[in-house]
């Protein structure tokens, strides 16, 4: 019977053969492998005796290096390319080019650009930034960046709909208000643009755009509400989560029996509906009366002279640098840009001796008569339109609410009757360039400043009654100081604790109520206070976003895209909406390709 053979024996890596400049070989790590020459050698070799006389025998100008040396030298080998590091990096950069190229699409879309600006000016910019600054070869950059016309298409496109989805993920559980408006694209295309305001899971009040479609055949109130009806059963975001909803003054939108408002009030009754509050002042300034509607006229003809007429309108500016103006060029007025009312009439009262030269040099002497009488009115008019404007600009912008706008619009109201007074007793310092000519105004002015004052307060106080009358709560603009006796009952006991809250106090000291209300913490440790302060909030006081959209959506279609599909294409939603696509994810579903 045979002996029984002996086991063999395998010997272990010690980190102290690094002193002798030997490591673990990559691809088996129970045979030494020289970091100097790369040899490799059997698993018997590993022992100090045999490693020693290696570096003795094939290295001897390394035998007296120290164990930092070779430590270098092994961080060196792990550094080194080879193929499977090469592929690794090599995925990563065009993964890393395929995020970019979102992200490159993305900024396009913000700034409204043609898709193809990323083949004529981003690629070539990015190509002299890193040949001509970094001094590097930009070929491998450029050809990870997918940045084709129709590249850039896809993407904005996969982003608008993943930030639609996100919001219409939110509005299916969420209570929002709505803002409606229609217009008129410049190929006669009638275009509905709805926004929505609500509170985001971290209680911040959030407006984003909902949908921007086209009304095919009609704009009237049942074809806007049959569009508005069809996207939300789309996207099965019910009905009853629409709290309130402000549109324009138009037949079509708040007419009492066919008007949109009718039918969304059929199908979510005692909901909150809201005349856009800007509309309205809007509707007010133009109550002039005959004499100042017909000193307007004068002013609009004599600027139109002017501008309309090329050869008219050099000469106007030569005469102003002569005459040392401030500026030399009129302002066009439209009623379309309600803020162009004021400022022509600012325009035209400050340079008002330099027209009236003008005319005079060509020798229309009628009309410089009817300019001279039209001064007082031109001037005053100048004046009030300024506040129309003033009052307009604080009216829009984001997050204004109904208690922002009663605030302006009372103050206003109260104003009017100011100056109404002031000017009956001949101060005109609300008024500066009425105040300039103080010497030519007679009592027949007087009487038709204070007269048109006069119309347009109580103007104002019938257009905005609805929110004069709407009850405020002493406690919601100043919750922590407010009487809790004075509010309901069934918020008593949260008020005392909200008034006894520290970080309460140090956010209404930093901006107001807003602030308390969009505490991430509020509906759960007030929820009654929280209901009741986010109903005064939630609801659009103007339509100004939708107006903002309609500019945008102009803009967008220039010359070079008008066929640009304004409701199927992505540029307009992520030009307009605040919520972040997820573009990893977006990335992770395509192949990473590169440029072609």
């Amino acid at each position: 019977m045979g002996m029984p053979s002996k086991k063999k024996y395998s010997r272990q890596y010690s980190l102290e053969y690094l002193s002798y400049g030997f490591i673990q070989a990559p691809n088996d790590n129970q045979i030494p492998m020289c970091l100097i020459c790369k040899q490799t050698f059997s698993n018997e070799a590993m022992k100090p005796s045999r490693l020693r006389a290696h570096l003795n025998a094939m290295h001897s100008d390394k035998k007296d290096k120290s164990l930092e040396y070779f430590k270098t030298l092994y961080e060196q080998f792990k550094k080194r390319q080879t193929i499977t590091t090469m592929f690794q990096k090599g995925n990563a950069k065009v993964v890393d080019g395929l995020v970019a190229s979102y992200q490159i699409s993305q900024l396009i879309a913000k700034c409204s650009k043609p898709h193809n600006i990323a083949e004529t000016l981003i690629l070539p910019a990015v190509r002299e930034i890193i040949s001509t600054v970094m001094h590097q070869d930009p070929t491998e950059v450029i050809k990870v960046l997918p940045l084709s016309d129709t590249s850039v298409q896809r993407r904005i496109d996969e982003m608008a709909l993943d930030v639609e989805e996100q919001l219409v993920t939110i509005l299916r559980v969420t209570q929002f208000s709505l803002q409606m408006d229609e217009s008129t694209l410049s190929g006669n295309e009638a275009l509905l643009m709805g926004y929505v305001r609500y509170f985001d899971k971290d209680h911040k009040l959030q407006e984003e755009m909902l949908f921007a479609e086209k009304l095919h055949i009609d704009t009237k109130g049942i074809s806007i509400f049959a569009t508005l009806k069809t996207f939300l059963d789309t996207k099965h975001i019910p009905f009853n989560n629409i709290v309130a909803c402000a549109t324009d003054g138009a037949p079509a939108m708040v007419g009492r029996y066919r008007g949109f408002l009718a039918h969304l009030k059929t199908a979510v009754p005692g909901i909150f509906t809201v005349h856009c509050v800007a509309h309205r002042q809007h509707l007010v300034a133009k109550l002039l009366g005959e004499d100042l509607h017909s000193s307007l006229g004068t002013v609009i003809r004599a600027v139109n002279k002017i501008k309309c007429n090329s050869l008219n309108d050099r000469i106007f500016r030569q005469l102003c640098e002569n005459n040392d103006e401030q500026h030399n060029r009129l302002i066009l007025h439209t009623t379309v840009r309600w803020l162009s009312q004021g400022n022509s009439l600012a325009r035209f009262a400050e340079l008002f001796d330099s027209i009236l030269q003008f005319f005079e040099t060509n020798n229309d002497i009628t009309f410089c008569e009817e300019l001279k009488a039209a001064k007082k009115d031109a001037f005053y008019l100048a004046g009030i339109f300024k506040k129309f404007n003033e009052i307009n600009l604080k009216l829009q912008g984001q997050c204004v609410t109904l208690i922002d706008s009663k605030k302006v619009i009372l103050t206003f109201i109260q104003r009017l009757a100011l100056y109404r007074q002031n000017i009956l007793r001949r101060e005109f310092y609300q008024f500066p360039m009425l105040d300039s000519v103080s010497e030519e105004v007679n009592i027949d002015d007087i009487n038709k400043f204070s007269n048109h004052l006069n119309l347009l307060e109580a103007d104002m106080s019938t257009r905005f009654c609805d929110l004069i009358q709407l009850q405020v709560p002493a406690w919601m603009i100043d919750p922590l100081k407010a009487n809790v006796l004075d509010a309901e009952v069934q918020i008593q006991e949260e008020l005392i604790e909200l008034q006894n809250d520290d970080i309460a106090h140090a956010l209404y000291n930093k901006g107001g109520y807003i602030q308390i209300l969009q505490r991430k913490e509020m509906s759960t440790l007030y929820p009654h206070l929280w209901q009741k302060m986010r109903l005064l909030i939630l609801p659009f006081p103007t339509s100004y976003l939708v107006e903002c959209g309609f500019s945008a959506a102009t803009n967008l279609l220039t010359k070079q895209r008008y066929n640009l599909d304004i409701a199927k294409r992505g540029d307009l939603r992520l030009h307009l909406i605040h919520l972040k696509p997820d573009i990893r994810s977006l990335a992770s579903k395509h192949q990473s390709q590169g440029s072609h």
